[in-house]
């Protein structure tokens, strides 16, 4: 089920972009985040493994 945030058809040259959390650089929407691209937060597998610590609440 597509997000209700995107058009039904994505058009290439007009894709939403994000800014990756780890190395701060823009990605680009893929076709395999089509159904999750609303909880995407990484540009790669790599930025994902080296994600920041989560600070600790004191």
């Amino acid at each position: 089920m597509p997000s209700s945030t995107l058009p039904k058809r994505l058009i290439k040259g007009n894709l939403p972009i994000k800014i990756c959390l780890t190395c701060g650089r823009p990605f680009e929407y893929r076709k395999k985040w089509r159904a999750c691209w609303d909880e995407v937060k990484y540009c790669g597998e790599k930025c994902q493994r080296n994600r920041p610590a989560a600070t600790a609440a004191s």
